[in-house]
């Protein structure tokens, strides 16, 4: 059995992370949703398409977290094509003058050219447990 490579658990550990603190936002949003609904229903009602989609999110950052730590070979392929749609809307970012895109650009590169190593390859291809 080959040892998991030190990025792939970086980006499955964030993507973790990522889902944990969306879940306790949603949690923790759930009172105020609630008064929101008797201040304002139109508030109310956008705070809660807000909460679905925290929901999609969670779910997928869950799903990428638990394919990356299990092997499933398309997941290296997810990660790189969410990074690739990440890197556009980072240059589009730079584009329109937000200058701190710049960060998403280098983490968006970095991990599809992680992704890429032969190491990385050879561990999601090789399906020994």
């Amino acid at each position: 059995m080959q040892k998991i490579p030190t990025g792939v658990t970086i980006i499955g550990t964030l993507h973790s992370i990522g889902a944990i603190f969306l879940l306790i936002h949603v949690i923790i949003s759930i009172p105020f949703i609630i008064v929101l609904f008797f201040e304002d229903s139109g508030l109310g009602f956008l705070a809660t398409f807000d909460t679905i989609w925290n929901w999609i999110l969670i779910s997928i950052h869950a799903t990428i977290a638990g394919a990356l730590f299990s092997r499933k070979k398309w997941s290296r392929n997810l990660v790189m094509i969410i990074s690739a749609i990440g890197l556009i809307f980072s240059v589009v970012d730079i584009l329109s003058g937000n200058m701190f895109a710049i960060f998403s650009i280098i983490i968006n590169g970095v991990v599809i050219g992680y992704m890429k190593k032969p190491h990385v390859k050879q561990w999601f291809n090789d399906g020994t447990f």
